[in-house]
């Protein structure tokens, strides 16, 4: 004889799929603000995906300006799923 399943329990795609579905971890990005008047960077913002390019860019602006890139600091911004996505 099958297994009787309640009314209330979810079907068995319903958990196939979920089991399946990727994990739902924030994605992390990191941002470098500039100021509109750096003629080497016209964007006003640098945003990399790893923390040690975001390092990296302003290693490399600080040869070519170093007062600017004094002023810098890394910006973490956590990037979450929406809901119902």
């Amino acid at each position: 004889m099958p297994p009787v399943a309640s009314p209330d329990a979810p079907s068995c795609e319903a958990v196939m799929r979920r089991a399946l579905e990727p994990r739902r971890q924030p994605v992390i990005l990191y941002s470098v603000d500039l100021p509109a008047t750096s003629p080497n960077c016209p964007f006003g913002r640098e945003t990399f995906i790893r923390r040690e390019d975001a390092e990296r860019f302003i290693e490399e602006l600080r040869r070519l300006e170093p007062e600017l890139a004094n002023s810098l600091r890394i910006e973490e911004h956590e990037i979450r799923r929406a809901a119902g996505m």
